[in-house]
């Protein structure tokens, strides 16, 4: 099962690479559009294009991981994408972090953590499920 994750651009490559290796420990084929794509760097000059080509990505994928723990903008336009495309869509966030309604509404699971390792029981568990 494939997972596009989510990731602020400005986030570093450590806690990228760090929630990708989570994600493929528990299963999952992790793709990661600021990681596979654009190599950690700025590289659509066109905002139309950069979104076409995520919506292709998403489009191969089977469901999206988006931590909500920070006000998120561009990621809230790929799990959008990936709702109307009926893809299963994850939600992380630390405890306590509070979120609308409309993220519920979409969320497939909802998985709270104190350290982004925690997530990892439940998304063996969320995997589990799909099969």
């Amino acid at each position: 099962m494939r997972i596009f994750i989510t990731a602020p651009f400005g986030d570093s490559q450590k806690n990228i690479e760090n929630l990708c290796s989570i994600v493929r420990v528990a299963g999952f084929e992790d793709f990661c559009f600021t990681r596979d794509i654009e190599n950690y760097r700025k590289i659509f000059n066109d905002v139309k294009e950069l979104m076409r080509r995520a919506k292709e990505e998403i489009q191969k994928s089977d469901a999206l991981l988006i931590d909500m723990t920070e006000k998120p903008t561009g990621r809230a336009i790929e799990a959008g994408i990936a709702y109307a495309l009926g893809k299963k869509i994850v939600v992380i966030m630390k405890k306590g972090t509070v979120v609308k309604d409309t993220v519920m509404g979409i969320a497939d699971v909802v998985i709270e953590y104190d350290s982004i390792a925690d997530i990892l029981p439940k998304l063996e568990e969320f995997l589990r499920m799909q099969k």
